[in-house]
């Protein structure tokens, strides 16, 4: 194995660790000497890949979005079978969006966590890895349904389709933000309910049932 390639193998693992750690410890308890113990390499070493704390955040936050993509695609191609609408595959991955956060919730909170840390420190977005995608390049399955929507009749082509895909991402990750970050913590069935509810009502949007 060549130097870049261990060099490379030890940057993801470091990143790797982080991301286990921060999710279990929260990115502001954590320190890098908690994940040099955790994946055996020295903080020196860490630091040659990670120049700071807040450069190794933002590589963790980046790789599980970039995880969740796939597991996302992934998914989608297991539950949008042939025959379905697109409108009912855009409501079955908005489902499965809203239920990351009863699938993920520490993962969903450090992702909180990170967003408030890396705007205090002045880091701009990495479009590439931060959701959602650009809808006129995206390729998710979310995309894929809406298209599918409108080709098939079932998303109405009155609706500005590309707004709610922005809207509706962004008002299924502020509630699961908002959830993880509430003292009154909901219990899963509650959680459930409210997020399904929002489900429903970006696919009726979607349907063209508030248009006037």
């Amino acid at each position: 194995m060549s130097l870049e390639e261990i060099r490379e193998q030890n940057k993801r693992l470091v990143v790797e660790t982080a991301l286990e750690v921060f999710t279990r410890q929260g990115a502001g308890n954590t320190t890098v000497a908690d994940i040099s113990r955790a994946c055996g390499l020295t903080e020196r070493s860490i630091y040659r890949y990670y120049k700071t704390k807040v450069d190794l955040i933002q590589a963790a936050v980046y790789l599980y979005y970039d995880n969740m993509t796939r597991e996302a695609d992934r998914r989608g191609r297991e539950m949008c079978r042939p025959g379905m609408t697109g409108l009912e595959q855009i409501h079955r991955m908005l489902r499965f969006y809203s239920h990351m956060y009863l699938e993920y919730p520490d993962q969903i909170r450090f992702c909180a966590d990170a967003e408030v840390i890396l705007s205090r420190a002045g880091r701009e977005r990495d479009d590439v890895h931060w959701p959602p995608e650009q809808f006129e390049r995206s390729d998710s399955p979310l995309v894929r349904a809406i298209r599918q929507g409108l080709a098939d009749g079932s998303v109405s082509p009155r609706v500005d389709v590309k707004n709610l895909y922005y809207n509706a991402y962004d008002s299924i990750l502020g509630v699961m933000q908002k959830m993880s970050w509430s003292r009154n913590q909901l219990s899963r069935e509650e959680a459930r309910v409210r997020m399904d509810q929002l489900c429903d009502v970006f696919t009726a949007a979607f349907r063209g049932d508030f248009l006037t």
